[in-house]
């Protein structure tokens, strides 16, 4: 019999926050988890050692256009990641001023798919941002472009309130409908290879480590 005094939910496990999870995930064992899909290694984290999870503000703009960039900053919501496909191109469409008003806006980080520019900047107030690459030159604010639409992005589906996790390997993209599934898988990876970082430390081999854990 249940103690007097405790809690009728006292036994009920508290639900895990996955963007709380996925936070402190490296992308890899997120990506093991999703069967290796919805990965973007094509981009690179501007501050090295940053990481990054939460759900997306999509960005669909022309590359010489950032003033769209500019309207989904305003349209973004405290710990959201803005993902902006520019079509992979090397006229910047993010740089030092749309970082500030990200980060005042509370924004978690920012992906881009295109370029991005003003790294010193971007070091200097510390925040995230990957970019398929680097550049001096940028376009106008011509706010041609759509903010919160389907993107696909170098065969990646990328939807509005979809999960991002990003660090120094790139980026995965965790579909909202899959988040809980990809979560407990998350979790079960995460259990499996303690146990064969206890074994390989305890001297048991890697090769009879996996096949003991094999599934």
């Amino acid at each position: 019999m249940r103690p007097p005094h405790e809690s009728r939910n006292a036994k009920i496990k508290p639900k895990v926050n996955p963007v709380r999870l996925f936070l402190k995930t490296p992308t890899p064992i997120i990506a093991d988890a999703m069967d290796g899909r919805n990965v973007l290694s094509c981009l690179r984290p501007v501050l090295s050692r940053a990481a990054i999870a939460g759900p997306l503000v999509t960005v669909k703009t022309n590359p010489t256009d950032w003033g769209t960039v500019v309207s989904a900053i305003e349209a973004a919501a405290p710990g959201d990641v803005l993902f902006i496909d520019s079509s992979g191109s090397n006229v910047a469409v993010w740089g030092g001023l749309t970082s500030q008003a990200a980060q005042q806006r509370g924004l978690v980080g920012t992906i881009v798919y295109g370029s991005c520019r003003d790294i010193p900047t971007i070091e200097a107030i510390q925040y995230p941002v990957w970019a398929k690459g680097i550049t001096a030159r940028a376009g106008r604010p011509l706010d041609k472009g759509k903010v919160n639409v389907p993107l696909n992005v170098g065969g990646v589906s990328v939807q509005p309130g979809d999960l991002a996790k990003a660090d120094v390997h790139g980026a995965v993209i965790v579909p909202s409908n899959d988040v809980a599934a990809v979560a407990n898988r998350v979790r079960e990876i995460i259990s499996k290879e303690r146990l064969i970082e206890t074994g390989i430390k305890g001297g048991r081999s890697l090769s009879e480590l996996l096949w003991d854990f094999s599934s």
